[in-house]
């Protein structure tokens, strides 16, 4: 887009099937990508408060964060963040050229100060923010006592449950990403400040940096949800075509050593029969 705005031959613009492209796709792209921010900021929120009512509420948790529960609230955060960013699909529009231009609402001084910066600044950050920093000192205190309670217990009894040690897992999950969530959207609020503030030309580099953080923090979510969560590894191996990988190291983890001196030769023995019993043919290779 940069490249296209510095030719100043318009005949040489109207050459380039690169420009031509650019220009038709920002259209929808634009506003499109806006709105995806907004639920991202919102979905990162709706994930902390399952993971505060899992740490405040264990036992209304199963009542409270049901499957249908976590659909309607995606469908109410795509629905609201929708309707949010709609102005956004009339900000920029074609010229006769077929050129990207602003249109009358985004050159509004009006619209830019009330809209585009101050209830930015409140829906999509100051909120949300506010929300997941709370709840996450909440979290991150509840999990240290649980983690020395737990500690207490295993010492004491000598056995752990499978379902606490998950519950904590996917709570250091939520913990991370909101962390990574906060870093990665700090200098994005920095450049609205500045934009809106500065009278002068400060680094305009800022911005395509903070986009790269933002571009990082969403790809993030994909590796830090496969690092924590078992059944989250399986589902996208599977889409990748990749279960053998998976079903081995289920196998090697579900099968126990007996006591004897031969217990690990039965177990190995016991894993490739159980692996082969669901295939016929054996482990799908990736």
């Amino acid at each position: 887009m940069h490249q296209c705005s510095t030719i100043h031959e318009p005949s040489e613009r109207h050459k380039s099937y690169v420009c031509h492209f650019f220009w038709k796709v920002t259209v929808f792209i634009f506003p499109l990508s806006l709105v995806a921010q907004a639920g991202s900021v919102w979905t990162y929120v709706a994930v902390t408060v399952d993971r505060f009512i899992a740490v405040s509420f264990p036992i209304k948790r199963r009542v409270w964060s049901t499957r249908s529960n976590s659909l309607s609230v995606l469908v109410i955060i795509t629905v609201v963040c929708t309707l949010f960013k709609l102005p956004s699909f009339f900000e920029v529009r074609l010229d006769a050229n077929g050129e990207v231009v602003p249109t009358e609402l985004r050159k509004n001084e009006f619209y830019i100060e009330f809209y585009l910066f101050y209830l930015y600044v409140a829906f999509i950050q100051l909120i949300p923010w506010a929300i997941i920093i709370i709840l996450n000192a909440f979290i991150i205190h509840k999990v240290r006592l649980a983690y020395r309670a737990h500690e207490l217990m295993c010492h004491n009894s000598g056995k752990s449950s499978k379902r606490e040690d998950a519950e904590r897992k996917v709570t250091v999950m939520a913990t991370v990403m909101t962390m990574i969530f906060i870093i990665c959207n700090i200098p994005p609020g920095v450049n609205y400040l500045v934009d809106r503030y500065s009278k002068t030309e400060v680094y305009r580099q800022r911005i395509p940096l903070s986009n790269v953080l933002v571009c990082v923090n969403s790809a993030s979510n994909m590796m830090i949800y496969c690092v924590f969560n078992i059944r989250f590894r399986r589902a996208a191996m599977k889409l990748l075509g990749c279960p053998g990988i998976i079903s081995t190291r289920q196998g090697s983890v579900v099968t126990r050593l007996t006591n004897d001196g031969n217990g690990m030769l039965r177990s190995r023995f016991a894993t490739f029969e159980n692996l082969h019993s669901r295939s016929p043919e054996g482990p799908t290779p990736c």
